[in-house]
């Protein structure tokens, strides 16, 4: 995790001199990225945590827009084995703040709709819950742009995953 962190600080100095300044009105990024912590699932992902979203500028300093994470999760016990899928939809505002130059800096709630289910391979008789609800959580991220369309972000907050790191794309 440490080596993760000390690259994504030595990409930012490298590129810094390509940086391309915060947040405006009627911007749009897409985000893709992929989970380090996982908030669902035991055993050996099968497809890691991974997450879309896309945020469009109402203000310069307010976004608004959707989310998507999904992953899934296989544990084996002896002859039984277990898949986890987890699927989250839904909509998030954020606060861009001006703290860090050629940085986008944000602050955000979540509204999502949340999917587990488990499966059982292997055994019968036993039950194969699925479970959905109302999900909310907040989130902190930044964004930092080589240039006027990539870059990179990472969030730290309840989604998919705790932390999420990934590309970025300005629309």
């Amino acid at each position: 995790m440490k080596k993760v962190f000390t690259l994504i600080i030595v990409a930012i100095i490298g590129f810094g001199f390509n940086a391309q300044a915060q947040y405006e009105k009627g911007q749009i990024d897409a985000n893709v990225g992929i989970g380090l912590l996982a908030t669902f699932g035991a055993g050996k992902a099968q497809i890691p945590p991974i997450s879309l979203a896309l945020d469009f500028g109402i203000t310069d300093n307010i976004s608004l827009g959707g989310y998507f994470g999904y992953s899934t999760f296989k544990e084996e016990i002896m002859t039984y084995s277990w898949n986890y899928t987890y699927m989250i939809i839904g909509a998030r505002g954020a606060y861009h703040f001006d703290l860090v130059d050629n940085m986008d800096t944000y602050a955000g709630l979540l509204l999502a709709y949340n999917l587990a289910s488990v499966k059982l391979e292997g055994g019968s008789g036993l039950p194969e819950p699925e479970v959905g609800g109302i999900a909310y959580s907040g989130f902190l991220g930044a964004r930092y742009h080589f240039n006027e369309k990539f870059g990179v972000f990472g969030e730290l907050g309840y989604g998919i995953s705790v932390l999420n790191l990934g590309l970025t794309v300005k629309l």
